[in-house]
């Protein structure tokens, strides 16, 4: 573990944090855009669902739930060990962070791209 470059980690992260925060905001905006269809829509996952049936109140609690992951993420990118006391836990915490953003992005992509675009194209047409 102790042969991870910091730096090298950092650069890998970076690009996934801002794909993660862009697949975040698509994903809020695909579902606000099939949210207008009415009575077409029907969300898949029953936790946002039941936060959705609470009207306004209910989006914008799902709203925080879906960005307060952003926050340690945050924290995380820009870490950093300046005086070299923290070498193994800060390697540890941005290496999990490597696997944890591959895992969100890829399951982000595939939720917006496969499954919102294709409901909004599927309803359009």
């Amino acid at each position: 573990m102790m042969r991870l470059d910091v730096d090298v980690l950092t650069k890998m992260i970076w690009p996934l944090f801002v794909g993660f925060i862009c697949l975040n905001f698509l994903d809020v905006y695909t579902t606000t855009l099939a949210m207008n269809f009415g009575s077409l829509f029907h969300e898949e996952n029953p936790i946002a669902a039941a936060m959705f049936d609470k009207q306004f109140q209910g989006y914008l609690l799902a709203l925080a739930f879906k960005y307060l992951p952003v926050i340690p993420l945050f924290y995380i990118v820009f870490v950093g060990d300046g005086q070299g006391k923290h070498p193994l836990g800060i390697r540890v915490v941005k290496f999990t962070a490597l696997i944890a953003l591959t895992g969100s992005d890829i399951l982000l992509l595939y939720v917006v791209g496969v499954h919102n675009i294709m409901s909004l194209l599927v309803n359009w047409t």
